[in-house]
């Protein structure tokens, strides 16, 4: 893919802008459509400074070459595809691009009013091998006829107003990525692909531990904040229980904006698909992640998808003469990864389970012992007071427990862990049999691929039902 510029994907995700004009327009396009497809680019670094525009072009002539001088004079780097055998350059733009611009000098002809009419209606693009069911993951498509814009966003369902908000989200989230990335230093070895995945990966293991952190401190927090009620022999005990819950719906709020849980999340997904797309590209596997990446889902993993393609667009590297050695690398390690962890969550799980137990047991009889003093003292005695707060105290550590380990989902991860482990076991004898069989080994890559990918997303769909919220602190 020739290129007048150098795009370092290795610390930022650019915003791809397609342009693709007519090879029949020989006309002179007025000068206002420069300006106008200028303008359109200062429109989207003044909505998302942090990430930077590159613009897709076939250099086609006539009104395409006028909106790319345009470009070019705005300090907008432009990057220049060339026909290949028999496909269109212009296909593979309209493939790649997040945002489509479409431009004539006058009235758009025939062949750009199909282009925008599939774009225009959802249509999935000539280029790639999407499911025929999925919903394409499309963003809008801009028409420029002289000096005249008209903007479409398609509809990924009939009766669909969610187009044009959903994808300024996705481009903000976008923009966050690249936030957070210039946060980390850059590695310096590999290729930069790589690089970003380990710079992705040092982002989410940060946004992981703050997250994990502050869920454990809305908890304490809960706990402490929910004793206060149950203790109410305490003297001014009325100050300190709102003081409590003040606290605690504080830090719930301070979480909830920093957002740290779906960032670290959608990272995560970010980073394990270029994990599988590194190991795709250096055996020359010809699946792309973004077309194996739920693409039933949209919304939630829509943004993931479009980052994953503009990053595969980008990179286009050859494949690797030591291809076995990094997938059988990956698979092993990842085999490892998967064992060590399903022990983990599975001594988590059972660690809360029995304490659950051992406090529900408590309560009860603590609740049996209160009965009985009430009895044989005829009333309420001090001892069987303390006795009944003891009780109340073991159930409530009993909600929280069991509502920590369902949010921490540790029967979940270690049962899916343990499936995964089998699948990369397998995966690495086959491997060790199969070295010899450069077909056999993409073959096996390829299935591999596809089912981390599937599990990840597994795990970040479930993730998503499980967000830091008040309702997972409910003892307050």
């Amino acid at each position: 893919m020739p290129a007048e510029v150098t795009i370092d994907i290795a610390s930022e995700v650019p915003l791809l802008i397609g342009v693709v004009g007519s090879l029949e327009d020989t006309e002179t396009a007025p000068p206002a459509l420069g300006e106008a497809f200028v303008a359109i680019l200062l429109e989207l670094r003044g909505r998302y400074p942090q990430t930077p525009l590159v613009v897709l072009s076939a250099s086609t002539p006539g009104a395409e070459s006028v909106a790319i001088r345009a470009a070019r004079a705005s300090a907008f780097p432009v990057v220049a595809l060339t026909h290949t055998g028999d496909a269109d350059p212009r296909d593979r733009i309209a493939y790649a691009s997040d945002i489509l611009v479409v431009v004539s000098s006058a009235a758009a002809p025939a062949e750009l009013r199909a282009i925008v009419h599939r774009r225009r209606n959802g249509e999935p693009p000539l280029t790639g091998r999407r499911k025929a069911l999925a919903p394409p993951d499309v963003g809008p498509c801009y028409l420029l006829e002289g000096a005249a814009v008209q903007r479409f966003f398609p509809p990924r369902f009939a009766g669909d107003e969610r187009g044009e908000p959903d994808f300024a989200a996705e481009l903000a989230r976008r923009n966050r990525f690249n936030v957070d990335l210039r946060t980390v230093r850059e590695p310096g070895e590999g290729a930069a692909l790589e690089r970003l995945r380990t710079r992705t990966d040092t982002v989410t293991n940060l946004l992981q531990a703050k997250s994990n952190a502050w869920q454990r401190a809305l908890y304490a927090i809960a706990f402490l904040a929910a004793s206060v009620q149950v203790v109410t022999v305490i003297p001014h005990g009325g100050y300190i229980k709102f003081g409590a819950v003040a606290i605690a719906f504080l830090a719930y709020f301070f979480v909830r904006r920093q957002d740290y849980q779906s960032r670290y999340q959608d990272y995560r997904a970010i980073s394990e698909a270029l994990r599988v797309q590194t190991v795709w590209s250096a055996l020359g596997v010809a699946d792309n992640v973004e077309e194996s990446y739920l693409p039933m889902q949209q919304t939630d993993l829509q943004w993931i998808r479009n980052v994953l393609r503009v990053l595969n667009f980008l990179d286009q590297r050859e494949p690797s003469t030591q291809g076995f050695d990094v997938v059988l690398q990956w698979a092993t390690s990842q085999n490892r990864y998967f064992a060590e962890h399903s022990r983990i969550e599975a001594r988590r799980r059972d660690a809360f389970a029995k304490a659950a137990a051992a406090l529900g047991a408590l309560s009860v009889i603590a609740s049996l012992s209160t009965l009985a003093l009430s009895v044989v003292h005829e009333g309420t005695s001090r001892i069987s007071l303390a006795v009944g707060i003891v009780a109340a105290w073991s159930a409530l550590c009993v909600a929280i427990a069991r509502s920590y380990s369902q949010t921490r989902a540790y029967s979940e991860n270690a049962n899916r862990y343990q499936r995964m482990f089998f699948v990369f076991d397998r995966a690495v004898v086959l491997l060790k049999h199969a070295h010899i069989h450069e077909a056999h080994v993409r073959t096996i890559a390829a299935e591999l691929g596809r089912e981390a990918l599937a599990e990840h997303a597994e795990w970040l769909l479930a993730q998503r039902e499980r967000r830091i919220s008040m309702a997972d602190t409910s003892a307050i």
